[in-house]
């Protein structure tokens, strides 16, 4: 660990763990019922925190440098990849459990919205733990003779 992270892991320690003086609490006006907000420092460390384990699965699989894509479903765990091709050849480099799902796209306006067929791969990977890579399923591409394909547990999960 870094001397960054150990003193961003100690100020977010000290954030959590400082006492809450319950006379405070009650000299309040009660708020309406809302979305609870993070104190900024706290929102801070967690994003923080969010990326470097983003930084770390990414380079985990091979992909160092690349950033993480909320508005495509990304987290720090949840790898997406562009086509079954580039999932297959991560999947004979890492392994892995494949499978599948149906899921609801839509457009990033949500014009359109369409159902697709997702195909995940979940490894377990040393020193991060759990991570998910998933992709799409694109019949016009092919790509039913690949091993990611043919390791699905029930073929028929992905259209004709």
């Amino acid at each position: 660990m870094s001397a960054i992270d150990l003193a961003i892991t100690i100020a977010g320690t000290a954030v959590v763990l400082a006492p809450i003086d319950p006379q405070a609490l009650r000299d309040t006006e009660p708020t309406p019922a809302a979305t609870p907000t993070l104190p900024a420092c706290t929102a801070l460390l967690l994003a923080h925190a969010d990326s470097t384990l983003a930084a770390r699965v990414r380079a985990a699989l091979g992909m160092p440098g690349r950033q993480m894509r909320e508005d495509e479903g990304e987290t720090a765990r949840r790898v997406s990849m562009w086509s079954q091709y580039e999932l297959n050849a991560l999947y004979e480099r890492v392994d892995g459990t494949v499978t599948t799902r149906t899921v609801q796209r839509s457009t990033h306006g949500g014009e359109s919205t369409w159902e697709a067929t997702e195909i995940t791969v979940s490894v377990d990977l040393p020193g991060v733990g759990a991570v998910e890579i998933f992709t799409d399923w694109d019949e016009a591409t092919g790509g039913r003779d690949l091993p990611l394909m043919q390791a699905i547990p029930d073929a028929t999960l992905i259209p004709a």
